[in-house]
């Protein structure tokens, strides 16, 4: 009786434990948005959070609202570099048994963290999970939901990444053996990761919005999307050099690597950067002539649908 009592209260014990979630936020220079991803932070209805800036020596207001706030987080500013070296520090800094970084210009809505944890205390063979999201533009306005849909990888290693970033959550131990983030990259680091989560790990998504991302101009990943396509490059090559690949991954490496060139030669080409695009194309072209054809007019379609190229196109 005693020790069948025992058990029970072990049990009961074991599930109204919180564990401990970190939050990281890399920064730099994004005084005039920090102060509301920080305040989505603390306002959660999910306590048991340990929040952590990583700013790269700001020179704006950013140090006047960190300290604003240093009784209810931690933070860091010194040099780094770049966004995913201080998503590494961050998350190597981290206690907690379920980590994410929100960048300084996202926020949370206040059920993320909560929902989070509840589906991994349900999912116990699920090492990451993400949900819906909303963007917006700088000032708030033009929301728009954003349903990103069931884990695929094949859309994934074709550069049609539709997981929105701040609306995923890992397990730490997911974080401890696929490594850091790839420092190499600096527009598709999440991307990169995804993958390689997506290669090991059973990936999970609930259809609520976990997030609110901000979309502007001179967002970085608005600013310099024609760029992609070099990282999303990188990452092709990195992954296809894998002689350890699953044969159903190698099986679409020509459809990866055509899609991915399409898009950033029209990236370019949106952007009035013909000459640079133009090759991109060619070279989709050259090894696919119809596959080339199908992708370009896809992508077209959607661009007088969406008004946008960016990276949250997809096929």
């Amino acid at each position: 009786m005693c020790i069948a009592f025992r058990e029970i209260h072990w049990k009961n014990l074991t599930m109204i434990q919180k564990p401990l979630v970190s939050i990281i936020t890399p920064s730099f220079n994004k005084g005039p948005y920090i102060e509301e991803t920080i305040v989505s932070v603390l306002n959660q209805t999910y306590k048991n959070i340990e929040y952590i800036v990583i700013d790269a020596v700001s020179t704006d207001q950013t140090h006047s609202i960190l300290r604003k706030y240093e009784n209810d987080l931690q933070w860091i500013s010194e040099p780094d570099k770049g966004q995913a070296d201080a998503i590494n520090k961050g998350w190597r800094m981290a206690k907690g048994d379920i980590i994410a970084y929100l960048n300084a210009d996202d926020s949370y809505l206040p059920e993320a963290v909560a929902t989070a944890v509840n589906y991994f205390s349900e999912h116990p063979d699920v090492g990451m999970v993400y949900g819906d999201g909303i963007t917006t533009d700088e000032k708030g306005n033009n929301q728009h939901l954003e349903h990103c849909g069931d884990f695929n990888l094949k859309n994934l290693i074709c550069g049609r990444d539709d997981i929105l970033q701040p609306s995923v959550f890992l397990r730490k131990e997911v974080f401890e053996t696929i490594g850091d983030v790839d420092i190499n990259l600096n527009l598709a680091m999440d991307l990169d990761y995804w993958i390689r989560i997506g290669l090991k790990y059973k990936i999970g998504y609930i259809q609520k919005p976990f997030s609110i991302a901000k979309i502007y101009p001179d967002a970085k990943s608005s600013a310099f999307m024609h760029k992609y396509v070099h990282e999303f490059e990188y990452i092709l090559n990195k992954l296809f050099s894998n002689n350890q690949l699953p044969p159903e991954i190698l099986s679409f490496k020509e459809k990866a690597y055509n899609f991915v060139y399409v898009k950033g030669g029209l990236d370019y080409i949106h952007v009035l950067m013909i000459r640079e695009g133009i090759p991109y194309l060619w070279k989709s072209f050259k090894h696919n002539p119809w596959l080339c054809m199908t992708n370009t007019g896809s992508l077209i379609l959607q661009f007088a649908r969406k008004k946008t190229f960016g990276r949250r196109m997809d096929s």
